[in-house]
C-alpha cells in the first residue's frame, strides 16, 4: 500500500465567461492564449488531505500507435517509470507499416499488445477500452510522454475530489528547435512555483480561455467512460477534443497547474515528415457540424458561450485540413459559417478575408494556406 500527501485544494468560480486578450498561435491540437488576463477567485478555506492509494485502485493506460517506431520507446519508458505504477499499459498498433510492432513487442509482458487494421486513433483507443480494467483510464499518444509524477498526482487529486470525473495537468510542448513552452502559466506563483489544483466550475469557459487539455494530459474515472461510451471513431480529426467536451457534460473536471505532460508531436513529425503524418487524417476530415452532435444536446445555457469559442477553433482546424486535402469548397462553407467564432490569428484573417472576396479571393487564400504549410514542412526538414 502506498501513501501520498495531496492536495491543497481550491474551487474556482467560472460562472462568467472569461475575457481573453492577446494574440493566438496555432498548436498541433488547437489554439491557445499567449497572454490571457484572467484572475480567478480563490477560496482561501482550503483543506489539506492525505490520500491513500490501495491495491484496489488501478490505472489503465491506453496508447494508440501508428508508424511511431522513432518515439514509442520514449513514450513507454515514461509510463513504466511513473512513481505510481499503472496496473496495465495497453498498446494498440493501428496498422503500422514500420517497426512499431518490433518496438512494442520488445517490452514483453510489461504491456498488453493489440494489433488491428488501420482505423484511426479513436478506433484504436476504443480497442484499448474494450480490454481495460482499471479504476482510472489515461490515454497517451505514442509521440508524447509523461514526467514521472503524472499518474500519482492525477490519481491523488481524483481521490481527494470525489465529485470530479476527470482531471488534467498543465502541459509542455516541445518546439522544433528543441525548446519547450509550458502553459497555461496563469495559475503559478510569482516565484514560478506550481499553483494548487482546483475544480473547474464551467469547463467550457475555462477551455475556451486556456485551451488546457490534451489527449495525454488527463486521467478519467472508468465509471464515467462506461456511462458515456467510447470515442467517436468516425471523427478522424479532433475526436479526442470531442470526447473531453462530451465527458464534461457528465460532471466536473479538475485542473492541476503543474506541467506533467510533454507534447512531442513536432519532433516525431519531423522524422516522418509533417505532411505524411497528417495526410490521411486530412483526407478523411469530417464536416464541422458532425463534431458537436453528442455535446450540444447536453449543454447547459451557461456553457454555450465557451463551447462556441472551442467549436470555432475546431472549425478553423477543419477548414485548414480540408484546404490542404484539396476540398476547397467544403472549407469555404466552414469559413463562411464559422469564421466569426474562429480565434484571432493569421490563418483566420487569411481565410475570412479570402472568403469575403468571393471565389477568386478564396483561391488566393487557399494558396496562401498551402504555401504556409509547405514552409512549415521545409522548416522541419532543415531543423
Amino acid at each position: 500500500m502506498e501513501y501520498c500527501t495531496y492536495v491543497e485544494s481550491t474551487v474556482h468560480n467560472w460562472s462568467k465567461p472569461p475575457e481573453v486578450h492577446g494574440e493566438y498561435e496555432s498548436l498541433s491540437a488547437g489554439v491557445f492564449s499567449k497572454s490571457a488576463k484572467f484572475k480567478p477567485k480563490i477560496n482561501k478555506d482550503m483543506e489539506i488531505k492525505v490520500t491513500t492509494f490501495n491495491q484496489d485502485l488501478t490505472v489503465s493506460v491506453i496508447i494508440p500507435a501508428y508508424n511511431v517506431e522513432s518515439c514509442l520507446k520514449q513514450c513507454l519508458d515514461s509510463v513504466l517509470s511513473q512513481s505510481l505504477k499503472a496496473s496495465e499499459v495497453i498498446v494498440v498498433n493501428d496498422g503500422s507499416t514500420d517497426r512499431t510492432s518490433e518496438v512494442a513487442r520488445s517490452y514483453g509482458d510489461q504491456i498488453v499488445y493489440i494489433e488491428q487494421e488501420n482505423q484511426g486513433q479513436g478506433a484504436a483507443r476504443n480497442a484499448g477500452l474494450n480490454v481495460a480494467g482499471g479504476t482510472f483510464i489515461a490515454f497517451l499518444d505514442a509521440d508524447d510522454y509523461w514526467l514521472p509524477g503524472f499518474i500519482r498526482t492525477c490519481v491523488g487529486f481524483l481521490l481527494s475530489h470525489e465529485q470530479t470525473i476527470a482531471v488534467s495537468t498543465s502541459i509542455i510542448v516541445r518546439m522544433l528547435d528543441g525548446s519547450e513552452m509550458s502553459y497555461p502559466a496563469q495559475f503559478r506563483g510569482n516565484d514560478g512555483s506550481n499553483g494548487r489544483g482546483f475544480e473547474i466550475d464551467n469547463f467550457f469557459d475555462f477551455w475556451a480561455c486556456f485551451d488546457h487539455v490534451r489527449t495525454g494530459s488527463n486521467v478519467i474515472r472508468h465509471a464515467v467512460i462506461e456511462k458515456a461510451g467510447p470515442q467517436r471513431a468516425d471523427l478522424r480529426i479532433s475526436q479526442d477534443l470531442e470526447y473531453w467536451g462530451y465527458l464534461a457534460t457528465f460532471g466536473r473536471w479538475g485542473f492541476i497547474p503543474e506541467p506533467l505532460w510533454v507534447g512531442n508531436s513536432r519532433q516525431a513529425a519531423r522524422m516522418h515528415g509533417w505532411s505524411a503524418k497528417y495526410a490521411m487524417r486530412r483526407r478523411l476530415c469530417p464536416d464541422i457540424e458532425q463534431w458537436g452532435t453528442r455535446i450540444e444536446p447536453r449543454l447547459q445555457p451557461c456553457e454555450w458561450a465557451g463551447y462556441k469559442t472551442v467549436k470555432g477553433r475546431i472549425a478553423m482546424a477543419y477548414a485548414q485540413s480540408k484546404i490542404l486535402a484539396g476540398a476547397r469548397e467544403s472549407a469555404y462553407r466552414i469559413v463562411k459559417k464559422h469564421g466569426c467564432t474562429m480565434p484571432p490569428c493569421t490563418m483566420k484573417h487569411v481565410m475570412v478575408a479570402g472568403a469575403s472576396l468571393g471565389r477568386p479571393g478564396w483561391l488566393v487564400a487557399c494558396s496562401v494556406i498551402r504555401f504556409k504549410e509547405w514552409l512549415k514542412a521545409l522548416r522541419m526538414r532543415l531543423c
